[in-house]
């Protein structure tokens, strides 16, 4: 991903957000076929995607792998290939319940073996398409995000969601040309490799565990409540460390007046997040779908592009 990709997708579907899908399904062939393959995917994946589908006039094939964990790497990257072999485009989202980051490894091996466009919705460092949605909501509401403070924050609660979200909005927060703070406590850090690669575009990023003043010159905040990435596949395991951080609890007095609040559906109201500011008009939750889907439609529309001008073009 990098900064020319990001201004791409995100002007796509500001204008589907101003003048609706009609323009971007012109760009799609009549044909056109989407298929879905999809391991360990986020609950409301099949949902977007079925969605985006809907509003381009396409159909979306459930090519998704079975018995996964039964089968060697090989047969998986077979069984994607000949998958692109029978639609036009793939959607995939690929995530290891065994290893942190075998699921990103795989997934980088995607396009190599798929006959068609691809792009991968998320694995287990990044969530690409979700991270592009918040900042689609962040722009529509306070504009141009350069030299704006985006804030992206560990909260407390008990879901322990994968930090893959929170990865991909460091990074396209800084090519979006935010300044980016992350906050998370010591036992709760984000890997390195995504701070570096945020910190190479940023024109400042930071870093802090102090949760009380992490906030007070925020003009756009995300919170997630990540597990430890020593822990990802024991949940039980996070609930200690995290019961130390009871108090990272956001909170109406929190925010600036003018900074805006997104989250994803998962979030816990009045133990991450408090339901005051959660239906306070800075919270803009309530378009989290429809912006998931704005941005898929975008980022078809792009890789369809760039594909019929080159060779075949993915996002993974």
């Amino acid at each position: 991903m990098d900064s020319q990709v990001v201004a791409d997708i995100l002007k796509v579907a500001h204008d589907i957000e101003t003048s609706g899908f009609s323009k971007v399904s012109k760009e799609i062939r009549d044909s056109l076929v989407l298929g879905t393959m999809f391991h360990n995917a986020a609950s409301r994946e099949v949902q977007v995607c079925e969605l985006t589908g809907a509003r381009l006039g396409v159909p979306v094939i459930d090519l998704s792998w079975r018995n996964v964990e039964s089968k060697e790497t090989s047969v998986i990257l077979d069984e994607l290939r000949m998958a692109s072999d029978a639609v036009d485009f793939l959607l995939t989202a690929f995530s290891s319940s065994e290893t942190f980051s075998e699921g990103r490894k795989l997934t980088e091996k995607f396009p190599t073996f798929s006959d068609v466009p691809l792009i991968n919705l998320h694995d287990d460092i990044y969530n690409w398409q979700t991270a592009l949605s918040h900042v689609l909501g962040f722009q529509n509401s306070i504009g141009d995000l350069s030299g704006k403070q985006v804030v992206v924050s560990w909260g407390f609660g008990s879901n322990f969601t994968n930090p893959a979200i929170a990865h991909s909005l460091m990074v396209t927060s800084a090519l979006a040309g935010a300044n980016v703070r992350v906050v998370a406590p010591p036992d709760f850090p984000t890997l390195g490799r995504v701070r570096k690669e945020a910190s190479q575009s940023a024109v400042a990023l930071e870093a802090t565990s102090d949760f009380a003043n992490a906030f007070k010159d925020a003009d756009a905040v995300y919170v997630l409540n990540w597990f430890r990435l020593n822990d990802f596949n024991h949940p039980e395991r996070n609930t200690p460390q995290a019961s130390k951080y009871k108090d990272w609890y956001l909170t109406q007095d929190l925010l600036p007046d003018s900074c805006v609040l997104s989250t994803d559906p998962s979030i816990q109201s009045d133990i991450t997040v408090s339901s005051e500011l959660l239906q306070d008009s800075r919270c803009i939750n309530p378009s989290w779908l429809s912006r998931r889907v704005q941005i898929l439609a975008a980022t078809i529309d792009h890789v369809l592009r760039e594909s019929s001008r080159s060779d075949i073009h993915s996002i993974v």
